[in-house]
């Protein structure tokens, strides 16, 4: 599972998700990561930047493009995958 400025809920195996979040995200209920497993913070990311579709209501401001949020998103994910 692959969770993008979203946490676990409920019963998933922590070794089978990997959790990515914006260091600027203030829409993510960080609280609720009570978990330190696959977890990764993208410094300067915020919570829209993980889609295409603008400034989200409620977001931090990022510090760091679109472009380098979903790069360094995806090679997370390849990190993930291929271990």
């Amino acid at each position: 599972m692959i969770l993008l400025g979203a946490y676990i809920y409920g019963d998933i195996p922590l070794e089978k998700a990997v959790t990515i979040y914006g260091s600027e995200d203030t829409v993510l209920d960080k609280s609720k990561i009570d978990y330190t497993e696959n977890v990764f913070a993208i410094e300067g990311g915020n919570h829209a930047q993980f889609g295409n579709y603008g400034k989200q209501k409620g977001d931090g401001n990022a510090g760091i493009t679109t472009d380098e949020q979903q790069e360094k998103a995806v090679e997370t994910i390849l990190n993930f995958i291929n271990q």
